[in-house]
C-alpha cells in the first residue's frame, strides 16, 4: 500500500479536481444554452417564413380580386429601398456629392438599404443619375447579408462570421441572428434604423455582363433611376 500523498498535495489535487468539475459544469450549461438559442432561432425563422407566404398570398388575392372586380391594383407603397452607387465622383454638384455621402455611398457600387419616407426620397430624386435603387424581395435581403453582410463596429467591418456578433450588438433589441436582422430590414421594423446603422455600406461588384447605359434611365432602356421590385436582377449580377 502506497504513502497517503502530503496534506498540500492532496489540498492541490482536490483544488483542480473541484476546477475541472467546475469547468464541465460551464461547458455543459454552455452547450445547452447555444442548444436553447439555435432552437429559438430556427423558430423565429419558421415564423418568419409563414409571415412571408401569408403577406405574398394577401398580395395575390388582393390583385386577384381587383382584377375580377374590372379595378386596378394598387399595391403597398414600399418602405424601403437598396440604393446602388453606379457612377464614380467626376462633376459632382455639391448637394449631390453631399447627398451620396448622407448615403455612405462613398465609391462606386458602394449599396445601402434606406428607409423611404419624404425626405429620403427628395433625397433620392437629388442623386437619381447617379445610383440605381428599388424594393429586393425578401430572399435578396436575406441572401445579400448572408454573403457580403459586414458588421459596422467602432468604424471597423467585420464579417458577420456568425450570429453571435449579431446578438452581442443588437441582441437588446431581439435582433440575435442573420434572419431577426433580415426580418427587420424588410419589415422595417421598429428597430430599422439600428439594424441598418449595424450593417456596413455593401461592397458590391461590377455587374456581369456590364450596363447597358449608364447614362440613361432604366425606364428609357438604360442604368440609372428607380427598377422598383426588378432591382434583384441586377443585385444578383453584382454580388
Amino acid at each position: 500500500m502506497g504513502k497517503p500523498l502530503p496534506e498540500t498535495l492532496q489540498k492541490i489535487a482536490a483544488r483542480v479536481e473541484a476546477q475541472k468539475a467546475a469547468y464541465l459544469k460551464k461547458k455543459e450549461e454552455l452547450l445547452a444554452a447555444a442548444k436553447a438559442n439555435e432552437a429559438k432561432i430556427q423558430e423565429r425563422a419558421k415564423k418568419y417564413a409563414a409571415e412571408y407566404v401569408s403577406q405574398t398570398k394577401a398580395e395575390i388575392d388582393a390583385e386577384n380580386k381587383a382584377t375580377a372586380e374590372g379595378a386596378f391594383y394598387v399595391p403597398a407603397e414600399a418602405k424601403f429601398a437598396f440604393v446602388i452607387r453606379t457612377k464614380g465622383t467626376n462633376k459632382l454638384h455639391p448637394d449631390v456629392r453631399k447627398i451620396l455621402h448622407l448615403f455612405r455611398l462613398n465609391q462606386k457600387h458602394n449599396a445601402i438599404f434606406v428607409r423611404l419616407n419624404k425626405a429620403t426620397i427628395e433625397m433620392l430624386k437629388r442623386v437619381t443619375p447617379q445610383v440605381a435603387f428599388g424594393y429586393p424581395s425578401v430572399d435578396m435581403v436575406r441572401k445579400l447579408i448572408y454573403k457580403l453582410g459586414t458588421a459596422n463596429l467602432n468604424g471597423q467591418r467585420i464579417p458577420i462570421a456568425d450570429n453571435q456578433i449579431i446578438k452581442v450588438a443588437l441582441g437588446h433589441l431581439c435582433i440575435e441572428s442573420v434572419e431577426d436582422l433580415a426580418h427587420e430590414i424588410y419589415t422595417v421594423g421598429p428597430n430599422f434604423a439600428a439594424a441598418n446603422r449595424f450593417l456596413a455600406v455593401f461592397k458590391l461588384h461590377a455587374p456581369k455582363g456590364g450596363y447597358k447605359k449608364i447614362n440613361r434611365a432604366y425606364v428609357e432602356g438604360g442604368d440609372y433611376g428607380n427598377r422598383e421590385h426588378l432591382i434583384d436582377e441586377l443585385i444578383e449580377r453584382m454580388i
